[in-house]
Order: C-alpha cells, then structure tokens, then sequence
C-alpha cells in the first residue's frame, strides 16, 4: 500500500479508509469487497460501508452478483470532474469576497510578512507578475534558491538585474549576478556610517527587490527570525529604482 498515495488522498477530504480501499480497487481494476479488504487492510466490518460511499462519489462502479465486484472508475476522468467542480467553487467564493469590498479599509503601503513559506510565496508572487523589469540585490545568492524556477522563467520576459556586493561577475544555476557598483555599495557604506539613523543595527537584510518601479520587498532576519516588508508606494519605489539605475550601469544595459 503506498503510504504517500494514501496520504495525498487525505489532503484532499478522503478518509484514511477511504483513500486505502480506493487505492486498493484502482490498483486491482476490478475486485470483490474481500480482495479489497485484505489488500487494503480496511476492518471487514467497515469495508462494505466504505466502498458504497465510494461508488455514491462516483469513485467507483458496482457490478453486482454472486460475488459482487468493484471496478475502479478511471482516476483521470473521476479527479479531473472534481477539479473543475473545486475551481468553480474557488471562483464562485472569490466572486462573493469581491462583493465585500465595501467595507475594506483602505490598504497600507506597508506591510509585513513573518512566515518563512509565506515570504517565499509573496516573493514568487512578485517575480511571477512582473511585466518589465526587476532589480535584485543580495549578498549571496542562498536566498535565490527557492525563487530559480521562477527567475528563469522571469529573465525570458523581463530585464532581470541582480546585483551582489563584493562578488565578481558571475553565473548561479544560470542566473547572471553582477557585481555592485563602487557607487551604489559606497551609498549603502555611507548610509551605515550614520547609525541607527539609516540602519536599525538588529536588522540583516538578505535580499532587496524591486519590481516595475511601483513595488519594493526587503527580507532578512531579525534577532535569528526570518521577516519581510513589502512597500506599495510607487512614487518612492519609481526613485528608489531611479537611484539604483544612475549609480548602477548594470541596471542601466
């Protein structure tokens, strides 16, 4: 019995029962309730519960007779049913959230993020909707792991900059990283020099993008936890990006 089947059976709303006696008769294509049972390890008296409700969902078919067989319906058509039955649910539900719109506050500019998956998603998101161009700057290339399929696909449709300080030009997993130029690392040096003014000291930023000019997203780690802001404020991010490009020529080609 495959254990990671049956668990993803689960994911989606089967029982435990449920998803080891489906996995049963659609790996045995047609069986008697007992041929399910044993393979399955369904208790004897729950299979035949069991396996009714599964052919109420459409799951399966029975052909009745002395034995009564069970034949698995074909997976592929059965799943791809309820996956339009479930996204015309998600759109339906989106529809009626849309409606509640008038009373939303209006939204911030700021806002933060302190889930690991959560920032990566938010980052994705970002990379996946750019429609022109993108600046990244890190201080290794660690935190583009995650993000590579995306930013592959990202450099096909879009100016993809990334810059890194104290790093030569070079290639990670066929990304190009450029080095940061003596101009803008001596702004991000200068800025240091004058305290807590410009840096909050308990603050390590590991990666800053900026997105169409009109977003900007900083992560990092403070005091060894991971956390993100995103900033929606075009006029300021249209200048951040603005400075970078005067005092960068990679972001200039």
């Amino acid at each position: 019995m495959p254990e990671e089947l049956v668990e993803n059976l689960r994911n989606y709303g089967f029982t435990e029962y449920k998803a080891k006696a489906y996995t049963a008769i659609v790996g045995l294509g047609r069986g008697t309730a007992r041929e399910i049972c044993e393979i399955s390890g369904v208790p004897q008296g729950r299979i035949y519960t069991v396996l009714n409700t599964l052919a109420d969902r459409a799951f399966l078919e029975i052909q009745e007779g002395t034995p009564t067989f069970y034949l698995a319906e074909n997976p592929a058509e059965v799943f791809a049913a309820i996956k339009d039955e479930y996204c015309n649910s998600i759109d339906e539900m989106i529809e009626d959230l849309r409606k509640l719109n008038y009373e939303a506050k209006p939204p911030s500019p700021f806002w933060s993020i302190h889930s690991e998956q959560g920032i990566i998603n938010r980052e994705k998101m970002l990379i996946r909707y750019a429609e022109h161009d993108i600046i990244i700057i890190i201080k290794d290339p660690a935190p583009l792991r995650p993000l590579l399929r995306d930013l592959k696909a990202a450099k096909k449709q879009v100016k993809l900059t990334i810059l890194a300080d104290n790093i030569e030009r070079s290639t990670y997993e066929a990304l190009r990283i450029e080095e940061m130029s003596s101009d803008l690392s001596g702004l991000f040096m200068e800025m240091g020099r004058l305290g807590p003014v410009m840096k909050d000291p308990g603050w390590k930023t590991e990666l800053f993008m900026i997105i169409e000019g009109v977003t900007a997203f900083t992560a990092g780690y403070r005091a060894g936890r991971k956390s993100a802001t995103v900033i929606k404020m075009p006029p300021i991010c249209f200048m951040m990006k603005r400075l970078i490009e005067i005092l960068e020529p990679a972001a200039r080609e």
